[in-house]
């Protein structure tokens, strides 16, 4: 899909180029037009008079701006990465409008504001209807299979994901976004417990990623297989993974806690505590609440500290999981909890925190979100 702008044709051309190139993971292109295209937007931004087309054309940039923050450091997205687009009206534009609401559950979905970030995507949807670019529409159900799989909505990531994928791999020039399907699909098997799935999935995202010489891409699949073997209780294998990743991706706070939390199983607990602290400081800098809270729990119970004094950071958690409904972490913490209660022979936390694992998992059940 192309937007157009009258009366400024080659930079509309120049920005619809770039936008082509960010979809097909093309980094090295995608920065040389984002330099060609600063130099002319600087120009147009400080023109006086201009007309409404000319703000459109500036939305366009802003809109694409964020787009190329997505593909260049998507682990620094934070809560303001969305104001310069925010400070402009609505767009009346009809592709401009799609683009603001995707992009925008875009943004909402990495800074884990899932609410948000679901209003945005059905608001989307209703318009990518009416889009009859493939690559568009590919582009869309991967976004949006990601937000289910983080949302623990499997069953409708594995739909979205497969219907990206389909598209994608039909294309050439896609084979990076292909092999993305693919390691979002085995993230989805390793949540179901279907690990060999899973690994098959891994391993077809590993060698497209491979073929094509996209190293700092095949990082992220290491990442999901780190996951893969944490699930399945391999801690040493898993730490080999994830430390590979945490050493080349120093700002990726999701490796850096499944591996603290995998040598705090290990009872190693200074490995533990150095990793922690360092995401603790990555998520509140970019003001991430989700894993900010993850961290605080684990360096609690990595610190071995007094019962009352967990109970505190794990009711601010699970709160906060409430509110964003993120119910499978409301049960794992609250039963993590509750499990802790029980070896002290505290029975009416244990029987007050199983209550709480059982009112999440109704309402895990009435969201279709129960796996």
């Amino acid at each position: 899909m192309s937007v157009s702008v009258k009366g400024n044709e080659q930079l509309t051309s120049l920005l619809n180029d770039w936008y082509r190139s960010m979809l097909s993971q093309q980094v090295v292109k995608a920065t040389n037009l984002k330099k060609k295209i600063d130099e002319k937007i600087t120009k147009l931004s400080i023109e006086s008079n201009q007309e409404r087309q000319d703000q459109n054309l500036l939305l366009y940039y802003s809109l694409l701006e964020f787009r190329y923050t997505v593909l260049t450091d998507s682990l620094g997205i934070q809560q303001n990465s969305f104001d310069a687009i925010s400070d402009y009206d609505m767009p009346t534009d009809h592709f401009l409008r799609f683009y603001y609401h995707f992009f925008k559950s875009i943004h909402s979905t990495f800074i884990s504001s899932f609410t948000e970030a679901e209003e945005h995507y059905k608001l989307a949807e209703k318009i990518l209807v009416n889009i009859p670019d493939e690559i568009e529409h590919a582009e869309f159900y991967y976004r949006i299979a990601t937000f289910y799989h983080h949302t623990y909505n499997m069953l409708a990531s594995i739909e979205y994901a497969n219907k990206s994928r389909a598209i994608f791999s039909k294309y050439e020039g896609y084979e990076v976004k292909t092999a993305f399907c693919n390691s979002l699909l085995g993230g989805c098997c390793i949540y179901l417990k279907q690990y060999e799935q899973a690994e098959e999935y891994l391993h077809c995202a590993i060698e497209l990623l491979q073929k094509n010489k996209e190293e700092d891409s095949l990082l992220y699949v290491k990442s999901t297989m780190g996951w893969l073997y944490s699930d399945q209780s391999m801690s040493t294998l898993a730490i080999r993974h994830l430390s590979e990743v945490t050493e080349k991706i120093p700002t990726h706070f999701k490796a850096i806690f499944l591996q603290a939390k995998e040598h705090y199983k290990l009872g190693e607990q200074s490995a533990a505590s150095k990793l922690i602290d360092r995401g603790l400081q990555i998520c509140r800098g970019i003001h991430n609440e989700e894993y900010t809270h993850h961290f605080s729990i684990l360096k609690r119970l990595n610190e071995n500290i007094p019962l009352e004094e967990l109970e505190k950071i794990i009711q601010e958690g699970i709160l906060y999981y409430e509110q964003e409904e993120l119910w499978e972490y409301v049960v794992e913490y609250a039963e993590l909890f509750a499990t802790k209660c029980r070896q002290l022979e505290n029975h009416q936390k244990v029987s007050d925190y199983f209550h709480i694992c059982y009112q999440a998992r109704r309402k895990s059940i009435e969201k279709g979100v129960l796996k």
